[in-house]
């Protein structure tokens, strides 16, 4: 009897240590995923300064991003891959939520 007491009391303390750091964990993600959003808002933020500031009408500046598309392409390319890692990341984590 005292082996499935002891082995029950352990169950018990197991349990509830997991149940604490799975509130933690999701405490942490939904700080991570917070920060992220606001990290992101900053970058859009900042985007929009640098566009506001050439001083460009709308037209001027679908003009000026076909150019670049045209007369850099090998830096669009680049771009693109650069954004991979943060969607197989967003990915992963879609997965790990299901």
């Amino acid at each position: 009897m005292k082996s499935l007491e002891k082995a029950t009391a352990d169950y018990e303390k197991a349990k509830e240590k997991m149940e604490v750091s799975k509130a933690r964990y999701e405490a942490d993600l939904k700080r991570f995923k917070a920060a992220e959003i606001a990290k992101t808002e900053a970058e859009n933020l900042e985007i929009v300064r640098i566009i506001r500031a050439m001083d460009m009408s709308i037209p001027e500046l679908e003009a000026f991003k076909k150019r670049m598309k045209t007369e850099l392409p090998g830096r669009v390319e680049i771009q693109k891959e650069e954004t991979k890692p943060d969607d197989e990341f967003r990915e992963n984590e879609a997965e790990e939520e299901v």
